[in-house]
């Protein structure tokens, strides 16, 4: 049995990246070809924010999070000891990174295991010192994962690129019946996911929504500002801003429309997730994911990134036309097939087979 140890920053927070941590770590342990360590670096305690197998072993490692050069110096020191200390002691095969920051310490472990990095945000997104980094460190990995192939190409400096999506997180028994006037979004509430432009979009028909509610949910950064604009716009009896749910599937299930309003997605989770309960999406086409799981009017709209006018008007179409939701919803459920876990794992199975 290979043993393979997964890194994260603090697999307590309820953000993408710890969902497909916990989703890949499942996924590994339940093929019993794959003995499976969780190490969250920041996190001291507690449960991993999405349900893991029992068999996975989770360590915290409760390194605090730097404040200056200095302390972050120390921090990358700490963490490449404790990591070779863990790997030595479990005798780890395969360390899987998951975000550059992590990655990059990779390369610095000793050479007794292979190294697999995995990268969850777009390319572009990243600084222009995280990207030099990369060219600079990767290299001496021996794979590097991502999400898209429009991602991919960015990669072209290593040896070994594998594309391989998230998977579905869920697979839900029910699908929307998409009759409820309710529209829904999920994400962290940051500036990169948009969620301000899509209030904007909101605010451009909010004399036409016809007793159309828009819930939002999700838990970070962004909250207050997010907040105070709905209050400044008078939109508080239009859109819920609520936090994060353990019960997450009923919330898409009660929804009849989908809205993801990202600058930037590594590969947008909350889509094929969506796409599951057969919910149709509507998506900026932002780098570097929604393009490559939607296609446009077939399971899904497309619509030009930032563009708050033609985000408002898919919004509507979708409100005002049930028709086109069924059509959009019942292609989306043919269209997650190629997420199913099964799938992917074969992808990662085939990965981790020649290291």
């Amino acid at each position: 049995m290979k043993k393979v140890a997964i890194i994260v920053f603090d697999i307590t927070k309820r953000a993408g990246t710890e969902r497909a941590v916990c989703n890949l770590a499942n996924l590994l342990a339940d093929s019993r070809k794959y003995e499976v360590t969780i190490i969250s670096i920041h996190s001291t305690y507690g449960k991993a924010a999405y349900d893991i197998k029992d068999d996975i072993l989770l360590i915290h490692l409760g390194l605090s999070q730097f404040k200056n050069k200095v302390a972050r110096l120390r921090l990358y020191s700490l963490t490449i000891k404790k990591i070779n200390q863990i790997c030595k002691e479990k005798k780890i095969d395969v360390v899987i990174g998951t975000t550059h920051g992590i990655n990059i310490i990779l390369a610095l472990l000793k050479k007794s295991m292979k190294t697999v990095v995995c990268e969850h945000t777009c390319y572009m997104t990243a600084t222009l010192i995280a990207r030099i980094l990369r060219r600079l460190v990767y290299p001496f990995l021996d794979a590097v994962v991502v999400l898209t192939n429009s991602d991919a190409k960015f990669y072209s400096f290593h040896k070994d690129v594998k594309v391989i999506p998230n998977s579905q997180t869920f697979q839900s028994e029910k699908q929307s019946d998409l009759t409820n006037k309710k529209i829904l979004a999920v994400g962290r509430l940051s500036h990169l996911k948009g969620f301000d432009l899509l209030i904007d979009a909101i605010y451009l028909f909010r004399n036409e929504y016809n007793g159309w509610k828009i819930k939002i949910i999700g838990s970070g950064e962004n909250e207050d500002i997010l907040k105070k604009k709905i209050e400044r716009l008078e939109l508080g009896k239009l859109i819920m801003l609520c936090p994060s749910t353990n019960n997450i599937i009923q919330e898409y299930l009660q929804a009849s429309i989908f809205v993801l309003s990202s600058r930037s997605e590594g590969f947008g989770l909350v889509i094929i997730e969506a796409q599951s309960c057969g919910l149709p999406v509507v998506s900026f086409d932002c780098p570097s994911g929604p393009a490559e799981i939607i296609k446009h009017n077939e399971n899904g709209l497309l619509v030009e990134n930032g563009n708050i006018v033609e985000l408002s008007q898919s919004i509507l179409e979708l409100m005002y036309n049930q028709d086109k939701r069924i059509h959009l919803g019942k292609n989306a459920l043919e269209n997650i097939n190629k997420y199913k876990p099964e799938k992917i794992f074969e992808l990662w199975d085939k990965l981790l087979d020649i290291l």
